[in-house]
């Protein structure tokens, strides 16, 4: 995942092993010493949130995210996006079919009909 991330100018959050995702409250932020692997519904003992198991725990994950997240600091372009942004000294550049280098080349077929010009002119 990282090169993949890397390569499509994405950024990878990785949360530690150990990160308790699960036996934390997503409510509340309180956290349970022990949680089953059996016990698939959280229930909360201080503020009484019952909520899927996996549910809280990707609603934890995803506020773990969101405070390394830079949305609201300003415009930031979109994949594909026309603005220039400077990461790591690099500018971003919209990615046109058939314009990737040869050492980083995609899975996704070309469009608006390059396949049958590329086809045409090997003929």
């Amino acid at each position: 995942m990282a090169y993949k991330t890397e390569w499509n100018g994405g950024r990878l959050l990785t949360a530690d092993r150990w990160y308790p995702s699960s036996k934390t409250c997503s409510g509340c932020g309180t956290a349970k010493a022990k949680l089953a692997l059996a016990e698939r519904e959280y229930h909360c003992e201080a503020c009484d949130l019952v909520i899927d198991r996996d549910r809280n725990a990707a609603a934890n994950l995803a506020a773990l995210a969101a405070e390394f997240d830079t949305a609201g600091s300003g415009p930031v372009a979109g994949r594909g996006a026309d603005q220039k942004t400077r990461v790591r000294g690099q500018v971003a550049a919209k990615r046109q079919p058939g314009t990737a280098s040869a050492d980083k080349t995609g899975t996704v077929p070309p469009q608006d009909g390059t396949l049958n010009r590329m086809l045409a002119k090997a003929s």
